[in-house]
């Protein structure tokens, strides 16, 4: 054969390679509708693309495992990309292990999990994510998904249970977060809950520095409504699988809870805030009704006398009485309280929150008052956080900040009170009423101890790790 010869005949084979790895990946497909009906929008959103890949040289039987491994299948949202010989070879030599593979990234575009991947400890995040999508497969109880290697997972997601639960992604990323020791010795336990690899979630264009291929034939990439559609199909999909176990008994109660707490969604410290922004009026010019053309026309006409004023009162969503308490018990470390004020700072600023004359009362108690340091204004604000020293580091008594703060109403200081917020960890005494003025508690999670907070106040369970950068550089 001539060289052109070969590479014609190199181009036919590659075509049908394709053509029957995704003629097995539409079996695949439609094999799991079957077996998991309630999982058929998310299975059809979802279709197979072929990863092209040239420098593989072939291998034989033996090796075919290890081609696979190190081609695993990827996702990023859109579809399914993976070699076709790895899907050939998969399929003749362990096909049900095809079938949790592909289940398995379905499970992680469904809590998306690659759509959250700016993790301080991506290694961290992957262990993670793989260990909540296996324990919701396991929770499933369908034997033709059974692999030789469950039995080994459920034993170590049983001990796993006994420290995190529920075993969500998130919460078992905060326990290894937390206990770093823990994280060591159950990292080499990855290779168990690998099934597909990540490197997708990284970038929509490159895996190991290969291109991805779309079947027209152009580089895909990932669309920014990606995220958007999966975490709206996984509602639905939530939806579907509740009507299933209505009507099916063959549903595992288990798997339901799990898929919803799996993708429970933890609202953002940001839109959490804003919902303490006052609505009033400041003086300012409005110029969405400023008029120029009157305006202009009675200067003209008058000389110094405008034909309309000017609206000079706006509605602004401003702060002007406020409250920021901080727990400065042992378990609030000076550091997370210091990263946790230039958070709360830094989001104030940039919404512009703030009236020009701020009353902001930066209250620091422990089992009784510490401080309480005035701010008149953002340079104060800023100056505040510079200059910050913590006090306490006692038991913890949520009581003596609202009595202090009563007191402060009582007297006049607060005018427009319209919110404190408590950073705390929440273990601790609650007034046992509700205060005039709206709370909310910013809960560090205390080894996946939930607090119970009192039903009239706002709570955001958070983790360390949403407010202390300066860990980012230990963990990377």
């Amino acid at each position: 054969m001539t060289q052109e010869e070969n590479r014609e005949h190199k181009k036919y084979i590659d075509i049908r390679k394709e053509r029957i790895a995704g003629d097995i990946m539409r079996q695949v497909r439609e094999q799991m509708i079957v077996w998991l009906p309630f999982l058929n929008r998310a299975i059809l959103r979802m279709p197979y693309s072929p990863l092209r890949e040239s420098t593989v040289a072939e291998q034989n039987e033996e090796n075919a495992v290890r081609e696979y491994e190190a081609l695993l299948p990827a996702t990023n949202g859109e579809a399914v990309y993976a070699d076709p010989d790895a899907i050939i070879r998969l399929y003749r030599r362990d096909r049900t292990r095809l079938y949790r593979v592909y289940l398995h990234m379905i499970f992680h575009c469904l809590f998306c999990h690659p759509f959250r991947y700016d993790r301080l400890n991506i290694e961290m995040w992957d262990l993670s994510a793989d260990i909540a999508v296996e324990n919701v497969i396991l929770s499933l109880e369908r034997k033709e998904l059974a692999l030789p290697e469950d039995k080994n997972k459920r034993a170590f997601i049983g001990v796993l249970k006994d420290a995190v639960a529920p075993l969500t992604a998130d919460n078992i990323y905060h326990y290894y977060y937390k206990h770093r020791p823990y994280f060591e010795k159950d990292r080499g336990k990855s290779s168990l809950f690998l099934a597909d690899t990540h490197g997708m979630w990284l970038s929509a264009n490159e895996m190991f520095g290969k291109e991805i291929i779309s079947r027209e034939g152009e580089s895909d990439s990932n669309n920014g409504d990606t995220a958007q559609r999966w975490k709206d199909l996984s509602n639905a999909v939530k939806l579907d699988a509740e009507i299933f176990q209505r009507y099916r008994d063959s549903m595992p109660g288990s798997a339901i809870d799990n898929i919803r707490a799996l993708y429970k969604e933890k609202q953002d410290y940001s839109s959490f805030l804003k919902k303490f922004v006052a609505l009033r009026e400041e003086i300012r010019v409005n110029p969405d009704e400023y008029d120029y053309i009157y305006y202009t026309y009675g200067m003209q006409l008058y000389k110094n006398m405008p034909l309309i004023e000017p609206l000079e009162y706006q509605d602004m969503n401003r702060i002007h009485d406020f409250v920021i308490a901080i727990d400065t018990s042992g378990s609030c470390q000076g550091r997370i309280v210091r990263c946790f004020l230039n958070k709360t700072y830094t989001i104030l600023k940039e919404s512009d929150a703030f009236f020009s004359n701020m009353n902001v009362h930066i209250i620091q108690c422990d089992s009784e008052i510490q401080s309480d340091d005035t701010i008149r204004s953002m340079a104060e604000f800023d100056r505040y956080i510079s200059h910050l020293k913590v006090r306490g580091y006692g038991g913890t008594d949520f009581r003596p900040v609202f009595r202090h703060v009563d007191e402060h109403i009582k007297n006049r200081d607060f005018t427009d009170l319209r919110g404190m917020i408590y950073f705390t960890d929440g273990l601790g005494v609650f007034p046992n009423s509700a205060p005039e003025y709206p709370v909310a508690f910013i809960v560090i999670e205390d080894d996946l101890e939930k607090p119970k907070i009192p039903a009239w106040a706002y709570t955001l369970v958070t983790t360390v790790e949403e407010f202390d950068r300066k860990a980012r550089k230990s963990f990377l």
